[in-house]
């Protein structure tokens, strides 16, 4: 009887290790997040209200998942071919050098509520822009997006983010940051 034990136990071992493996795989690209916001470029923008800078940082949020997303976009009443895409400037806790400049006053995202649903497949992205003053020392945005499932409607997933800092723009490319009036 104990060696049908081991001669079992030997079987079942050598089926597991004969028989592939397969994973459920959430990123295409496994050393990437499954969402997140990438700098396309820094450049002109035109402002969307008369308080923001002339300067955008140009992202893209690319759907490094497996599964459609859905984010929240709208178009600019002043330049409809501007794709805006909701998001939240969120305040982080920094050191204030006396050496530096204060930051000024901490600017408010896109809101959510304004726009409509748009869905990015598995492996794509969306080009849009905010102000350069949107990512600061003091302060990053986020993202919300959703995963767009079809066996749930939107409204059922949990909302997630994909977030961008001042860390994500090579360093090089920080003293544009400066130029947005």
């Amino acid at each position: 009887m104990r060696n049908l034990h081991r001669t079992v136990l030997a079987v079942f071992t050598l089926c597991a290790i004969a028989l592939p493996q397969s994973a459920l795989k959430l990123s295409l690209d496994s050393s990437k997040p499954f969402v997140y916001v990438s700098l396309d470029h820094i450049g002109p923008r035109p402002p969307v209200d008369d308080y923001e800078p002339h300067t955008g940082l140009w992202l893209r949020i690319v759907n490094n998942s497996a599964f459609p997303i859905e984010v929240i976009t709208m178009e600019a009443a002043t330049k409809p071919e501007l794709t805006l895409v909701a998001d939240e400037v969120i305040g982080r806790v920094t050191r204030i050098d006396p050496n530096e400049q204060p930051p000024g006053p901490m600017p408010a995202g896109y809101s959510t509520a304004i726009g409509s649903p748009v869905t990015i497949a598995a492996g794509k992205s969306i080009l849009f822009s905010v102000p350069v003053n949107h990512v600061s020392k003091s302060w990053y945005l986020r993202v919300p997006f959703r995963f767009r499932l079809t066996s749930l409607e939107a409204s059922e997933q949990p909302i997630c983010y994909a977030e961008f800092t001042l860390e994500n723009i090579p360093e090089k490319q920080r003293d544009k940051l400066q130029t947005g009036h």
